[in-house]
């Protein structure tokens, strides 16, 4: 019953502001064009981020991790991509 009543709370309260959204196309369009900007550049940054680490790591990462199998590599270098790409998030909402 109260996860019920929870879920029923926030969709009352988050209904107020989807109402008072712009609902145009301009701001479809504006939209659009501002996520795929947005995710052009966190591709960019991510990638960039990778190549530094890349880059401090000795030996070629991208060569143990893809054809040698280093799995203890790879998770570094998944878990310094992750935490890059956060930061960018973070940065890109402000």
């Amino acid at each position: 019953m109260k996860l019920r009543l929870m879920a029923l709370s926030l969709l009352l309260l988050s209904t107020g502001p989807a109402l008072a959204a712009d609902t145009s196309m301009s701001g479809l369009t504006s939209g659009i064009i501002a996520t795929v900007l947005y995710s052009l550049i966190g591709i960019i940054m991510a990638t960039i981020g990778f190549k530094v680490v890349d880059w401090l790591t000795p030996g070629d990462l991208a060569d143990e991790v893809a054809n040698k199998g280093n799995r203890a590599l790879a998770i570094l270098a998944g878990s310094m991509i992750l935490g890059v790409c956060i930061i960018i998030a973070s940065a890109v909402i402000g």
